[in-house]
């Protein structure tokens, strides 16, 4: 079963049984707008120029949450900037990532418990029903980084991402294996020799991307903290 980084993100910072995201909104937010972003690059959709993205391919793909960011570069009257970008997909990443829990759910992957707090506010859950599309990205995961196993460019994009939202430990449970994977993920991730897969294109949105995030939140943090 073919999955978008969109959809592995997801997986990946869901806890399984709970069904609630492992992570703040903060981190999950920016992370899955780089995803959406990153999926886009690997699809040859955008490309960045300089510090702004550029829609290269307006064609709409299967993915709703895809198709509504290629609609909002398509109708821009302006060029973005990729770190407004980035932080108005974070903005929109409830919407947004409806759409894609909605794909997982359709694929038999996830399934919903509507929750009320205080018996008003909605918290609905989505603890996974079929693990194995999940453990296969984990299995695969683990091939690139301890294994010495080949990585492809969407390998590279879905360690960046969980590297950058603070999700390497939930990615790699073994307590062992996270020790190893820690020391080497930012190696792995930015080191263009072990990421040759990776053509420029892509290498550039996904540099542009994780500064953006990581700018981005370092300043969430200190107004958040100083608030």
């Amino acid at each position: 079963m073919d999955l978008d980084l969109l959809e592995e993100f997801l997986l990946i910072a869901l806890d399984d049984d709970k069904g609630k995201f492992v992570i703040d909104s903060t981190h999950l937010h920016y992370g899955f707008g780089g995803a959406i972003l990153l999926e886009l690059a690997l699809r040859e959709k955008i490309a960045v120029e300089g510090d702004y993205v550029r829609l290269i391919d307006s064609a709409l793909e299967k993915e709703v949450a895809l198709n509504k960011v290629i609609e909002l570069l398509k109708t821009s009257t302006e060029p973005i900037k990729i770190k407004k970008l980035i932080t108005k997909l974070a903005k929109m990443a409830n919407e947004l990532k409806e759409d894609t829990l909605k794909r997982l759910m359709n694929k038999g992957i996830l399934k919903k418990e509507e929750h009320k707090i205080l018996w008003i506010i909605p918290s609905n859950k989505y603890p996974t029903s079929n693990l194995n599309p999940e453990n296969k990205v984990r299995e695969r995961l683990k091939g690139v980084m301890l294994l010495g196993e080949k990585s492809e460019a969407r390998d590279i994009m879905l360690l960046s991402l969980i590297d950058i939202s603070d999700l390497t430990r939930e990615a790699f449970r073994d307590k062992e294996d996270y020790k190893a994977v820690k020391k080497k993920i930012k190696e792995v991730t930015q080191d263009v020799k072990i990421s040759n897969a990776i053509n420029k294109s892509i290498r550039e949105v996904q540099a542009a991307i994780m500064i953006a995030i990581t700018t981005t939140m370092i300043v969430t943090t200190v107004t958040t903290t100083t608030n």
